[in-house]
């Protein structure tokens, strides 16, 4: 459980607790994020249904319940009342904020910010934010930009799609990134991906395909160029083993594998 009561700034906002997510509680969860979704949809388009996963709704049952198997759900809770709900995803120094939603009845009391400052109070390793909302989702796109300080990065539709989105889920969606300042935590986070990728990179020289792929993935992402950033502004300890870092490394050795 999380509480929070001040923002990093020390401005008084709304008292929330963030409450783990128990599995007797998962449909009553899934129930509610429908209907704030279905609410803003509605919103905008009234009764039209084409912006609807699944008949009624606007984010389906299996959609939701993936990310909570995929995340870790929290309870929005004000005093004994749940609020909201929202679910994470990190990685390291990398976080996805899969879900948020506020009920309709208690919209525009600060609940939403003040889950959110949690968050980021929570993970203090993660500088760097992620999360995707639709496009006609005006009060969420206010929220992460007016309220969170996120930025968009990018609007996913047929003509640009999401790299990872296989099955075109993502379109007409924004996608938003918030980066934060390092942090020892953060700094801590990176090295443990650098030993494990070092790690990886030396077991790596029999040529198995699994640990080959990992290395790839890892050498052409975001993480991989934020680890060589923080290498070269000296950020990391002197001792620590970071071939991987190496450009001509990597390069050599899934040359030396290819196939």
């Amino acid at each position: 459980m999380f509480d929070s009561e001040f923002a990093k700034t020390g401005c008084k906002i709304t008292q929330v607790r963030l409450v783990p997510l128990e599995s007797s509680d998962i449909e009553q969860f899934i129930k509610d994020n429908q209907e704030a979704f279905n609410y803003g949809a509605l919103e905008e388009f009234g009764m039209r249904d084409d912006h609807f996963e699944e008949d009624g709704e606007i984010i389906s049952h299996e959609t939701i319940s993936h990310a909570i198997d995929e995340g870790t759900a929290y309870r929005i809770m004000q005093d004994v009342d749940p609020v909201g709900g929202v679910v994470i995803r990190t990685e390291y120094d990398h976080g996805e904020l899969e879900l948020m939603f506020v009920s309709p009845d208690v919209h525009s009391k600060g609940i939403g910010y003040a889950a959110w400052c949690a968050i980021e109070e929570m993970h203090p390793e993660v500088t760097v934010w992620e999360t995707v909302t639709p496009y006609f989702e005006k009060r969420n796109i206010h929220f992460y930009v007016n309220r969170c300080g996120f930025h968009i990065v990018a609007y996913y539709n047929e003509h640009f799609c999401d790299p990872n989105d296989i099955d075109g889920e993502m379109f007409d969606m924004f996608a938003f990134q918030k980066i934060l300042s390092d942090t020892p935590e953060s700094i801590q986070a990176q090295i443990e991906r650098i030993s494990h990728y070092e790690n990886i990179m030396q077991k790596a020289e029999n040529g198995s395909v699994e640990m080959l792929k990992a290395l790839s993935e890892y050498y052409g992402s975001p993480a991989w160029r934020r680890d060589l950033a923080s290498d070269e502004a000296g950020l990391l300890p002197k001792d620590l083993k970071r071939g991987v870092l190496s450009e001509d490394g990597i390069y050599d050795l899934l040359e030396k594998h290819k196939k």
